[in-house]
């Protein structure tokens, strides 16, 4: 009955992997955590998180839905990217011209598991870990579209790096509330938007241009951190003492912030009912039973809820669903 478990849990997976692909475009690329706290060469340390100790895994999201994932491992098979620079750039003391730059192995995940995917065009969201000009440009190379957060050493201009750095805009103008400033990149591939919220927020996007008419409405809250004088007041007119306000926002950000709750959401299912077994041998325990039965059972429960004519009432929480699965399959 056990093998019978895993066939049917596996066969089920593959199956909502599939439909899940052909539901919707956007896509969202992270990083998660399996604990495991025994002996292997391949468990990772990552300070301040959570799970600071396991296996990491690299994976793409659609609303919650975990469709394909990479595991890190040291002989990882999958190497660097090389990406055509768009301006040959002299390196060296003889100034020779460099026409191409490798991704690192972080980044060049993103383009393996991509191109996983079942064929289509997908829109793909990354936070800053993974933002960097180059990638961008490759996936939109290969027919992806591309929006993440950006950090100030990606390699974006040094413009936008004095704007995020000293909250000015180029004229040397303090940025006001909700202001936008745009900037391409070199080859007009990518664009480069500096937003102002409670602070200066980068992203990078070959989908948004980020201009003055992709506005989205959203409901925001009075920042806590109120800046300078002139920032306090220019939040008190806006806000006029309210706590929230519904705000037109650009849509890159607005967008971006959606698909990352979907990956919160995600967490959060998979969470409520997690086996709490700590595993300290055997790394296959760890994996089978705290990741891909996991994501067995949380990716057939947001698919059954989504599900426009379910032949069952839709359960709306994974334990019912998971006992559900129990009864189906041992009470026969």
């Amino acid at each position: 009955s056990v093998v019978f478990l895993w066939l049917f849990l596996f066969e089920m997976l593959g199956c909502c992997v599939a439909l899940a692909c052909l539901l919707h475009s956007l896509i969202m690329y992270v990083k998660c955590m399996v604990p495991f706290t025994g002996r292997s060469k391949e468990t990772t340390l990552v300070k301040g998180k959570p799970t600071p100790v396991g296996f990491k895994v690299w994976v793409i999201t659609q609303q919650g839905f975990f469709l394909r994932w990479l595991w890190h491992i040291k002989s990882s098979p999958y190497t660097a990217v090389i990406v055509d620079l768009s301006t040959p750039k002299p390196v060296g003391k003889k100034g020779k011209l460099r026409t191409e730059i490798p991704l690192s192995n972080t980044q060049s995940v993103v383009v393996h598991l991509v191109k996983r995917l079942h064929p289509q065009t997908y829109h793909v969201f990354t936070d800053n870990l993974f933002s960097l000009p180059q990638l961008f440009r490759l996936l939109r190379q290969l027919g992806f579209g591309a929006t993440g957060t950006a950090r100030p050493n990606c390699g974006i201009s040094t413009e936008m790096k004095r704007i995020k750095e000293t909250g000015k805009a180029p004229n040397g103008t303090p940025l006001r509330y909700n202001e936008v400033i745009l900037i391409p990149t070199q080859d007009k591939k990518v664009i480069q938007i500096a937003w102002k919220d409670s602070g200066v927020v980068l992203f990078l996007s070959t989908v948004h241009s980020g201009a003055s008419h992709e506005r989205t409405l959203k409901k925001r809250k009075l920042p806590a951190k109120r800046g300078t004088k002139i920032e306090a007041q220019q939040l008190q007119r806006i806000f006029n003492g309210d706590s929230f306000k519904i705000i037109s926002i650009p849509t890159v950000a607005a967008q971006y912030n959606d698909e990352m709750n979907h990956v919160d959401r995600g967490d959060q299912i998979r969470s409520y009912t997690r086996y709490e077994h700590r595993f300290r041998r055997g790394p296959w325990q760890a994996l089978l039973w705290n990741f891909l039965l996991e994501v067995a059972f949380a990716n057939s429960f947001i698919l059954q809820k989504k599900t426009r004519h379910p032949r069952w009432k839709p359960y709306s929480t994974l334990r019912a669903w998971k006992e559900c699965i129990y009864n189906a399959i041992f009470n026969r």
